[in-house]
């Protein structure tokens, strides 16, 4: 199944919707990141509620998501454009065997932190407590009680038993009320989205966006206004790796040219590596020098 994003609304409750499948793109990244199952399934909870939120941005916005949790996952990071292009990591990749659950893995009540900016200017930050112990009714309650946009957000990733690495499905679904929308409709509309029963059945086979949308307790027939393919795309480049080099004192540079010959750039979101011998390590040395002569 190809990953779409679906965004639309039920306009005799004035909900607006957002439906996501992202097996593709929850796939590649846990192959990049080399994530195990539990560190897999939660990074790719983080990065489908980053696909459902992109639908909320304007142009040349950007979001950044981080669930700052005390257990061994420790902080997950996710980002979006408004193109529906997004990229995350955990701070721990490898907890399976010793971590057997979710729960265990996010340890208890947490922060969330959510940064709105685009190239030039931060938009709006906001943090509260993750008190569910789950990232995406964490950012759901982070949204209604921090940006007062009231939300329902379901996500169910299914993991083959010998390659969690591979996803088979992970699906989404964000509801938010439009102006007007009358607050019991739409409060009946999220608990019947987050209902154990709902989870259950989201999990137990692929499920299609009209399918999902039968479930929700809203009066009225589901709108489709646009539907786009997110993809895992990272903004980081060799030129961008050789500008942090430049901004090294040339002292540091010195230190890696005597002691490694070499220097590597690591890339958190993609896992790229980008490595830079003891000749363009030289070549940045002399011209940070004659800069600063």
């Amino acid at each position: 199944m190809t990953d779409q994003l679906l965004r639309g609304e039920i306009p005799e409750s004035q909900i607006r919707f957002a439906i996501c499948e992202g097996a593709a793109f929850c796939s590649e990244a846990a192959s990049r990141h080399q994530s195990d199952r539990i560190s897999g399934r939660l990074l790719s909870d983080a990065l489908v509620c980053a696909a459902l939120l992109s639908t909320t941005l304007k142009d040349d916005e950007k979001l950044t998501l981080r669930w700052i949790y005390p257990g061994p996952v420790g902080v997950i990071t996710a980002d979006m454009t408004e193109r529906a292009q997004v990229r995350g990591f955990t701070q721990r990749v490898t907890l399976y065997p010793e971590v057997k659950s979710l729960e265990d893995a996010i340890g208890g009540t947490g922060r969330i932190s959510v940064v709105t900016s685009t190239r030039t200017e931060r938009l709006r930050t906001g943090i509260t407590e993750a008190v569910f112990q789950s990232v995406p009714r964490d950012l759901a309650y982070f949204l209604s009680l921090s940006f007062q946009i009231e939300t329902a957000l379901s996500v169910a990733v299914r993991l083959p038993e010998q390659n969690p690495q591979q996803i088979r499905s992970a699906v989404g679904l964000m509801l938010q009320p439009l102006p007007g929308c009358d607050p019991l409709r739409f409060e009946a509309a999220r608990q019947s989205v987050e209902r154990p029963e709902f989870q259950a059945w989201l999990e137990s086979a692929p499920r299609g966006p009209e399918e999902i949308l039968s479930r929700v307790e809203a009066e009225g027939t589901p709108t489709v206004y646009d539907i786009v393919e997110p993809a895992y795309l990272c903004a980081c480049s060799r030129g961008k790796a050789e500008n942090v080099l430049r901004m090294l004192d040339p002292a540091e540079l010195t230190d890696m040219l005597e002691k490694d010959g070499m220097a590597e750039i690591n890339c958190h979101f993609c896992a790229n590596t980008y490595v830079f011998t003891a000749e363009e390590l030289g070549r940045m040395l002399r011209q940070s020098q004659a800069g600063n002569a």
